[in-house]
């Protein structure tokens, strides 16, 4: 497979995001499945090429289960024969589950410090190479918080740091805190980003001016709006994907490898066939014009997402 830079790393142009096989009633959460379906679709994804795999610690059936696609991951790894010298493992902080579902936000450096030890334990490794900052806590300005991320590297528990939905002007805070990917400082950032929502295209910008990776979450809008795609009522996908016999997820996979150099997306199927046809998307090649004909079919001013929302504080403001 093609890779991409990640920082350091070069790494699949294709990750596999592990999340969906590990909320309530997937595979990941019955005995038999877990080994019939969940683990074989990661394999088919490490056999098809990919290198990065993406998780995080509030991935899980509950709450009281913190840390379960972690714990995943680190069994699909160990039970994979193939060469995992040159795998890259992301992982995420920064949210907060506790009893009755109760969902939270903490950038505190003694919850980050207590997460990622956790996370080390779950993944079976003792250092992550990529952590992520998950969600802002609006309660700590966003300076702190990107501190306490440079913090976690600095005591040398992490490798890398990477950021999630942050705006343009937070990600290049960021920046001039930390340092970019050619400082050892922020390597990439994970925003929504699919058919169905571009409204972080100046994020995209600041990723090409210092050379991050741009992580798509969500790359195909979720699986409750593929049929929106299949049907034509969002886009000319569907026509260009039944004219190149492919797939509609396969041809947005592609569609978002072409429109930037930094994109890497991260999709999430879970069934071994479905992760097969999506990483051919790496090898499915779209001319300049079929890219623009495709973007051109997409309406514009869709909605923006909350989930930048709320906005921690600046510094002294």
């Amino acid at each position: 497979m093609q890779t991409r830079r990640l920082g350091p790393w070069q790494v699949s142009a294709l990750g596999l995001g592990c999340m969906n096989v590990s909320w309530p009633g997937r595979a990941a959460t019955d005995p038999e499945r877990r080994y019939s379906h969940a683990i074989p679709g990661m394999h088919a994804a490490l056999d098809a090429g990919v290198t990065f795999l993406d998780t995080a610690n509030i991935y899980a059936p509950a709450w009281n289960a913190i840390g379960h696609n972690e714990e995943v991951v680190k069994e699909a790894l160990s039970m994979w024969d193939g060469d995992k010298s040159n795998l890259v493992i992301a992982t995420k902080g920064g949210i907060t589950r506790s009893e009755g579902e109760v969902w939270g936000r903490n950038g505190s450096l003694d919850h980050l410090l207590s997460a990622v030890e956790q996370s080390m334990t779950h993944l079976g490794v003792d250092q992550i190479q990529l952590y992520q900052h998950h969600r802002q806590d609006p309660t700590i300005d966003l300076e702190t918080q990107i501190e306490n991320f440079g913090e976690l590297k600095s005591r040398g528990l992490i490798q890398h740091i990477g950021l999630s939905n942050y705006s343009a002007e937070q990600l290049r805070v960021a920046i001039d805190i930390l340092g970019g990917p050619d400082d050892g400082g922020v390597i990439s950032i994970q925003n929504e980003f699919s058919p169905f929502y571009r409204n972080d295209l100046d994020v995209l910008d600041v990723c090409v001016e210092h050379g991050l990776a741009f992580l798509p979450w969500s790359p195909l809008g979720g699986k409750q709006r593929i049929p929106e795609l299949e049907s034509g009522s969002f886009g000319g996908f569907a026509e260009m994907a039944a004219d190149k016999g492919v797939s509609v997820e396969r041809l947005v996979i592609a569609w978002l490898l072409h429109y930037s150099p930094v994109i890497i997306p991260i999709p999430g199927p879970t069934r071994p066939e479905n992760v097969r046809d999506t990483m051919a998307a790496a090898d499915l090649a779209l001319t300049n014009d079929e890219v623009t004909v495709l973007t051109e079919s997409l309406p514009e001013g869709m909605p923006k997402s909350d989930e930048l929302l709320p906005f921690p504080p600046r510094r002294g403001a």
